[in-house]
């Protein structure tokens, strides 16, 4: 069984609770179908029941697994317990119009848990970590940022223009147009769907594949404000034009992965 990762402030790597640890020894024992049957089980006071931590384990050491059909499974399980995590605002009833603010704000969240399992994927971390510790309280954590993160980005809601004097395309179009399109598509609901563009996106050269994964933390390309974290500073390049051609080149060789696998359905 793989340790955690994740360190405190003192060194220590942090570990996860007694009950996860044991019921994660009985499991990883266990056949593959067997453990697909018992996803399915919803009584927590079950001794078949697999609490949420472990499944968190289970999908990220299928890192260099190809069972697409046992990683969907899981995706399936995970993004469900993920809904249940998520607290109801005060006001909306299950029986009544949803309120459109709790909806997106459950989007947020399940956006930034996809983000983070996508460069789990790719990269090994202790991104992850804290949700094999105690998954409920991760979840809220999460929620408190994308919250934090929705007053920042709300200028998302102004009227989108181009750059005055010039030919390109201002960076909220780009944003508007790229990346949000690219995280839409990772949320399908087609679990086979969402299998191809996580491949796509892990098949991609390093240079490439790390632009995108900054893009999809909603990072800008570039900014003319200094105390700006950009993607341009973090891949140490001059230009905003070689993070622009790297992202195009990205999304080329995504399509192009997605045309190839159509041809097989």
């Amino acid at each position: 069984m793989k340790p955690l990762t994740k360190c405190r402030s003192d060194g220590t790597p942090y570990t996860r609770r007694p009950e996860v640890e044991k019921a994660l020894a009985i499991l990883i024992t266990r056949p593959r179908k067997d453990i697909i049957a018992a996803l399915k089980v919803r009584d927590t006071t079950s001794p078949l029941y697999i609490k949420s931590e472990c499944i968190v384990y289970l999908i990220r050491n299928m890192r260099n697994d190809n069972d697409v059909g046992y990683f969907n499974e899981l995706y399936r399980e995970l993004m469900r317990r993920l809904a249940s995590a998520l607290p109801f605002i005060s006001g909306e009833q299950a029986d009544r119009s949803e309120n459109v603010h709790a909806a997106g704000g459950r989007e947020r969240v399940r956006d930034l848990f996809v983000a983070k399992l996508m460069e789990d994927r790719s990269d090994a971390g202790s991104a992850l970590d804290y949700f094999e510790i105690m998954f409920a309280s991760a979840i809220a954590a999460l929620r408190r940022t994308s919250m934090h993160r929705a007053k920042k980005h709300a200028w998302r809601t102004l009227p989108i223009e181009d750059e005055e004097n010039s030919n390109e395309p201002s960076l909220a179009v780009e944003r508007a147009v790229g990346s949000l399109d690219l995280r839409e598509e990772l949320l399908s609901d087609d679990p086979f769907y969402r299998s191809r563009i996580a491949a796509a996106i892990i098949a991609l050269p390093d240079k490439n594949r790390r632009v995108i994964e900054l893009i999809m933390r909603e990072i800008p390309i570039d900014s003319s404000d200094d105390s700006v974290m950009t993607i341009r500073k973090v891949i140490g390049v001059k230009s905003e034009k070689t993070v622009r051609n790297r992202r195009d080149e990205a999304y080329q060789m995504i399509r192009k992965a997605l045309s190839n696998g159509d041809g097989h359905d």
